[in-house]
Protein backbone atom coordinates (compact mmCIF):
# COMPACT_ATOMS: atom_id res chain seq x y z
CA UNK A 1 0.00 0.00 0.00
CA UNK A 2 3.07 2.16 0.34
CA UNK A 3 1.92 5.11 2.40
CA UNK A 4 -0.15 6.55 5.19
CA UNK A 5 -3.79 7.36 6.01
CA UNK A 6 -5.56 4.60 7.86
CA UNK A 7 -6.36 1.48 5.82
CA UNK A 8 -5.94 -0.84 8.77
CA UNK A 9 -3.40 1.00 10.84
CA UNK A 10 -2.54 -1.90 13.17
CA UNK A 11 1.22 -2.11 13.35
CA UNK A 12 2.83 -5.33 12.16
CA UNK A 13 -0.27 -6.36 10.26
CA UNK A 14 -0.24 -8.02 6.86
CA UNK A 15 -2.49 -7.49 3.85
CA UNK A 16 -2.75 -8.76 0.27
CA UNK A 17 -3.56 -6.19 -2.42
CA UNK A 18 -3.59 -5.52 -6.15
CA UNK A 19 -2.34 -2.06 -7.05
CA UNK A 20 -4.44 -0.12 -9.55
CA UNK A 21 -2.33 0.63 -12.67
CA UNK A 22 -1.67 4.02 -14.24
CA UNK A 23 -3.23 6.26 -15.42
CA UNK A 24 -6.27 5.26 -13.35
CA UNK A 25 -4.13 5.04 -10.20
CA UNK A 26 -2.87 8.60 -10.64
CA UNK A 27 -6.40 9.94 -10.92
CA UNK A 28 -7.54 8.03 -7.81
CA UNK A 29 -4.50 9.12 -5.81
CA UNK A 30 -5.00 12.79 -6.74
CA UNK A 31 -8.66 12.48 -5.79
CA UNK A 32 -7.71 10.92 -2.44
CA UNK A 33 -5.34 13.83 -1.79
CA UNK A 34 -8.12 16.29 -2.57
CA UNK A 35 -10.70 14.68 -0.29
CA UNK A 36 -8.36 13.39 2.42
CA UNK A 37 -5.18 15.52 2.40
CA UNK A 38 -2.06 13.75 3.60
CA UNK A 39 -3.07 10.33 2.32
CA UNK A 40 -0.11 8.76 0.53
CA UNK A 41 -1.40 5.23 0.03
CA UNK A 42 -1.20 3.81 -3.46
CA UNK A 43 -4.64 3.03 -4.87
CA UNK A 44 -5.39 -0.65 -4.51
CA UNK A 45 -7.98 -3.39 -4.27
CA UNK A 46 -7.62 -5.42 -1.06
CA UNK A 47 -7.97 -9.21 -1.07
CA UNK A 48 -6.93 -9.87 2.54
CA UNK A 49 -7.67 -6.85 4.73
CA UNK A 50 -4.98 -6.01 7.32
CA UNK A 51 -4.51 -8.74 9.89
CA UNK A 52 -2.03 -9.70 12.58
CA UNK A 53 -0.33 -12.99 11.71
CA UNK A 54 1.67 -15.01 14.21
CA UNK A 55 3.62 -17.16 11.76
CA UNK A 56 6.99 -16.60 10.05
CA UNK A 57 7.03 -14.58 6.84
CA UNK A 58 8.13 -17.56 4.74
CA UNK A 59 5.14 -19.54 5.99
CA UNK A 60 2.84 -16.63 5.10
CA UNK A 61 4.33 -16.55 1.60
CA UNK A 62 3.95 -20.32 1.13
CA UNK A 63 0.31 -20.24 2.24
CA UNK A 64 -0.54 -17.28 0.00
CA UNK A 65 1.17 -18.98 -2.95
CA UNK A 66 -0.68 -22.25 -2.29
CA UNK A 67 -4.01 -20.44 -2.00
CA UNK A 68 -3.46 -18.63 -5.29
CA UNK A 69 -2.18 -21.54 -7.37
CA UNK A 70 -5.59 -22.23 -8.95
CA UNK A 71 -6.71 -18.60 -9.17
CA UNK A 72 -6.84 -17.06 -12.63
CA UNK A 73 -6.08 -13.50 -13.63
CA UNK A 74 -9.20 -11.44 -14.30
CA UNK A 75 -10.42 -7.97 -15.22
CA UNK A 76 -11.81 -5.59 -12.63
CA UNK A 77 -14.04 -2.60 -13.37
CA UNK A 78 -14.63 0.31 -11.01
CA UNK A 79 -18.22 1.52 -11.09
CA UNK A 80 -19.40 4.32 -8.85
CA UNK A 81 -18.76 6.21 -5.64
CA UNK A 82 -20.47 4.77 -2.56
CA UNK A 83 -20.28 5.13 1.22
CA UNK A 84 -20.20 2.15 3.58
CA UNK A 85 -23.07 2.64 6.05
CA UNK A 86 -21.25 1.76 9.30
CA UNK A 87 -17.66 2.94 8.72
CA UNK A 88 -18.54 5.88 6.44
CA UNK A 89 -15.61 4.95 4.19
CA UNK A 90 -16.03 6.50 0.74
CA UNK A 91 -15.07 4.07 -2.00
CA UNK A 92 -15.35 3.05 -5.62
CA UNK A 93 -17.51 -0.02 -6.02
CA UNK A 94 -16.37 -2.98 -8.06
CA UNK A 95 -18.47 -4.42 -10.89
CA UNK A 96 -16.61 -6.93 -13.05
CA UNK A 97 -14.16 -8.83 -10.90
CA UNK A 98 -16.25 -8.75 -7.71
CA UNK A 99 -16.88 -12.52 -7.71
CA UNK A 100 -13.23 -13.31 -8.48
CA UNK A 101 -11.98 -11.02 -5.70
CA UNK A 102 -14.41 -12.63 -3.26
CA UNK A 103 -13.30 -16.10 -4.36
CA UNK A 104 -9.64 -15.24 -3.71
CA UNK A 105 -10.53 -13.81 -0.30
CA UNK A 106 -12.40 -16.99 0.60
CA UNK A 107 -9.54 -19.18 -0.66
CA UNK A 108 -7.00 -17.39 1.54
CA UNK A 109 -8.90 -16.38 4.69
CA UNK A 110 -8.50 -19.65 6.57
CA UNK A 111 -5.92 -21.60 8.55
CA UNK A 112 -2.97 -19.50 9.68
CA UNK A 113 -4.05 -16.62 7.41
CA UNK A 114 -7.55 -16.44 8.94
CA UNK A 115 -8.68 -13.26 10.63
CA UNK A 116 -12.18 -12.34 11.75
CA UNK A 117 -12.83 -9.24 9.66
CA UNK A 118 -14.21 -6.11 11.31
CA UNK A 119 -16.67 -5.93 8.41
CA UNK A 120 -17.87 -8.49 5.87
CA UNK A 121 -15.44 -8.63 2.94
CA UNK A 122 -16.60 -6.32 0.17
CA UNK A 123 -14.10 -5.67 -2.64
CA UNK A 124 -13.67 -1.95 -3.42
CA UNK A 125 -11.08 0.80 -3.85
CA UNK A 126 -11.03 3.18 -0.89
CA UNK A 127 -11.12 6.93 -1.53
CA UNK A 128 -11.43 8.20 2.06
CA UNK A 129 -11.88 6.64 5.47
CA UNK A 130 -11.83 7.46 9.16
CA UNK A 131 -14.14 10.38 8.30
CA UNK A 132 -16.40 12.17 10.68
CA UNK A 133 -19.85 10.74 9.85
CA UNK A 134 -21.19 14.26 9.25
CA UNK A 135 -18.55 14.85 6.58
CA UNK A 136 -18.93 11.58 4.63
CA UNK A 137 -21.85 12.75 2.45
CA UNK A 138 -20.02 15.90 1.30
CA UNK A 139 -16.85 13.94 0.57
CA UNK A 140 -18.86 11.39 -1.41
CA UNK A 141 -20.54 14.14 -3.45
CA UNK A 142 -17.21 15.70 -4.36
CA UNK A 143 -15.82 12.27 -5.27
CA UNK A 144 -18.86 11.60 -7.49
CA UNK A 145 -18.30 14.85 -9.38
CA UNK A 146 -14.61 14.06 -9.92
CA UNK A 147 -15.35 10.46 -10.92
CA UNK A 148 -17.86 11.70 -13.53
CA UNK A 149 -15.16 14.02 -14.90
CA UNK A 150 -12.72 11.13 -15.37
CA UNK A 151 -12.71 10.09 -19.03
CA UNK A 152 -10.12 7.30 -18.87
CA UNK A 153 -10.53 3.56 -18.75
CA UNK A 154 -12.11 2.30 -15.52
CA UNK A 155 -11.14 -1.33 -15.88
CA UNK A 156 -7.82 -3.11 -15.50
CA UNK A 157 -6.30 -6.57 -15.40
CA UNK A 158 -5.45 -8.17 -12.10
CA UNK A 159 -2.73 -10.72 -12.81
CA UNK A 160 -0.66 -10.48 -9.64
CA UNK A 161 -1.15 -9.59 -5.98
CA UNK A 162 1.26 -7.96 -3.53
CA UNK A 163 1.81 -8.99 0.09
CA UNK A 164 2.35 -5.92 2.28
CA UNK A 165 3.15 -5.33 5.95
CA UNK A 166 2.51 -2.28 8.13
CA UNK A 167 5.72 -1.56 10.06
CA UNK A 168 6.35 1.07 12.73
CA UNK A 169 9.45 2.44 11.03
CA UNK A 170 8.21 2.79 7.48
CA UNK A 171 4.46 2.32 7.09
CA UNK A 172 3.24 -0.20 4.53
CA UNK A 173 6.05 -2.12 2.85
CA UNK A 174 5.82 -4.48 -0.13
CA UNK A 175 7.05 -7.96 0.81
CA UNK A 176 6.55 -9.80 -2.47
CA UNK A 177 4.35 -10.42 -5.48
CA UNK A 178 2.31 -13.47 -6.39
CA UNK A 179 1.25 -14.17 -9.96
CA UNK A 180 -2.20 -15.41 -10.83
CA UNK A 181 -2.63 -17.96 -13.60
CA UNK A 182 -3.14 -16.03 -16.80
CA UNK A 183 -6.04 -17.28 -18.93
CA UNK A 184 -6.01 -16.60 -22.67
CA UNK A 185 -8.59 -13.79 -22.44
CA UNK A 186 -6.83 -11.41 -19.97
Amino acid sequence: MDGLCGEGSAINSFSLVAYVPQPLAGFIERLRQEIQPGCTLRSHLTFLPPRPLQIPLEQIRRQVEAGLQNQSAFRARLLDVQVFPVSYAVHLSLGAGWAEADQIHQALNHGDLYHKESFEYHPHVTLAQDLDPGRAAAVAELAKVRWQEYSGNRDFAIDHLTLVQNRVECGWTNLGEFSLRVPVSV
